[in-house]
């Protein structure tokens, strides 16, 4: 009895289900993968850096980055809203009275020229000014 192929399927499921990536595949044959970004702390009043990672094949052009559900008085500032390449790095900031929050589920969305997005979660703690 032969148990390679079944073991394959297996581990590869299990690897699949244990992964930090999320990809979807356009009409266009075009692949965009979002690697899922790591926790993001600020204080109330201060900003901190959320480092989006992509992997795409055959999707041209700039990818648009967008943060959703975040915390009540957390925003993402700048004027640079898109990824040119395989990675970006993009600031978010809390007000001074922006809810206090720890490990906060907000979503990132990355979206190809041609419409193909894919969303990943972002965990958010906000915490009170430090003195």
């Amino acid at each position: 009895m032969r148990h390679g192929p079944m073991l394959l399927l297996v581990v590869a499921a299990l690897a699949a289900a244990c992964g930090r990536d999320a990809s979807v595949s356009g009409e266009q044959g075009g692949k965009l993968t979002l690697s899922r970004p790591r926790a993001v702390m600020l204080e109330r009043g201060g900003t901190s850096e959320a480092d989006i990672a992509i992997n795409r094949m055959n999707v041209p052009g700039d990818v648009t980055v967008s943060f959703g559900d975040l915390p009540r008085g957390v925003e993402m500032t700048g004027t640079k809203h898109t990824i040119a390449g395989d990675g970006g790095t993009f600031t978010l900031r809390a007000a001074d009275s922006a809810d206090l929050v720890e490990h906060h589920v907000a979503q990132v969305t990355v979206t190809g020229s041609d419409g193909t997005a894919v969303t990943q979660p972002i965990e958010i703690t906000v915490v009170e000014k430090q003195p």
